[in-house]
């Protein structure tokens, strides 16, 4: 059977090269293991990758286009069992299950532990809404609102983990007139209203058509912004890695996926604690992003980012340059 997901060589490279280097560094000098919660595909790619630092998966799939709809869900439980890891599968896309608290099979979604580490491609454009039985109202990026209420009960009622991490991939495609309406200035946080206006003067919105590959800075503005709101209530912390984008596997001949990947540390603060902060200061303008270039990364600096040629291009690097003091993760693993 054809696997459920076709990676590109510069998807590779991000996952390679980018996520892998931070969750082993945390993982070999603090201990940290990770609860995983995300599309691995089939090929299980990710989960074969991380096998060693993982305790449990918590997986999605949807049903195969082709021949037996339920062929991909039965692959990936089979694949899941042959690897020996202990999981939980769901049959739908993590969209869908998270928001309707069931999969397609009726099988209730709940969430007793943290995850902590979330690796999350959006099966859909980002801006588009998630079927349910009374319609398709519910914004699909509104399935992260859901993940950041469901980690704060975790938390509130046991404590631990404090921290958990997000990789967060989404199509470099929305509407021009969308993306448009969720940039209403009244709708935005100061640093985000004025990274926009200073991205307009650069590269402005068309008033119509779709926007593929051309105004990443766009995407970048309104998910800062509304991962800023999310994680305002529960007070979650968070620090932002630069956004990083790649050319994924073409949807056709003529029709290119260009693709947006982020990384984010989140803390969870104390009922006690002032509030929420957000990690490195002026991020929108004053984090340059990435782009693959071969094997690795390099500076791809989108409108309002300020140059930066002495920004760290391996994220271990990066890490330790912007970890803010607060984000402790205890003592060290003592080496032998």
């Amino acid at each position: 059977m054809v696997t459920s997901f076709r990676e590109s060589p510069a998807k590779r490279v991000v996952r390679e090269r980018w996520d892998t280097p931070l969750l082993m560094y945390l993982h070999r000098e603090y201990g940290v293991r990770y609860r995983y919660m995300g599309f691995p595909g089939t090929a299980l790619t990710d989960v074969r990758l991380w096998k060693d630092m993982l305790d449990e998966v918590v997986a999605f799939e949807r049903p195969a286009p082709t021949g037996d709809p339920r062929g991909w869900i039965t692959e990936l439980r089979t694949n899941l069992m042959l690897l020996g890891v202990r999981s939980i599968t769901y049959y739908g896309s993590f969209e869908e299950v998270v928001v309707l608290r069931r999969d397609l099979d009726g099988q209730a979604y709940n969430q007793d532990k943290i995850i902590t580490l979330y690796n999350l491609d959006f099966c859909d454009e980002i801006g588009s809404r998630v079927p349910t039985p009374e319609g398709d109202r519910v914004w699909r990026f509104e399935a992260l609102r859901t993940i950041v209420e469901d980690q704060s009960l975790c938390y509130r009622r046991g404590g631990e983990p404090a921290y958990f991490i997000l990789l967060l991939t989404i199509r470099n495609q929305i509407g021009a007139k969308q993306i448009r309406s969720f940039l209403r200035p009244s709708g935005l946080l100061a640093e985000t209203e004025a990274y926009r206006r200073s991205c307009e003067r650069v590269r402005r919105l068309p008033q119509t058509g779709n926007l593929i590959g051309r105004h990443a800075w766009s995407l970048k503005a309104f998910l800062y912004n509304t991962l800023r709101n999310y994680f305002g209530t529960p007070n979650i912390s968070a620090l932002f890695f630069p956004l990083a984008k790649y050319a994924g596997t073409p949807v056709s001949r003529a029709v290119p996926s260009p693709m947006l990947h982020w990384m984010i540390l989140c803390r969870f603060g104390e009922r006690e604690d002032a509030g929420p902060k957000f990690f490195p200061q002026d991020y929108l303008a004053g984090v340059v992003s990435l782009e693959t270039n071969g094997s690795g990364m390099r500076l791809s600096a989108e409108p309002g980012e300020r140059p930066n040629p002495g920004q760290p291009l391996q994220v271990v690097d990066w890490f330790l340059a912007n970890r803010p003091s607060s984000f402790d993760f205890g003592a060290p693993v003592k080496k032998h």
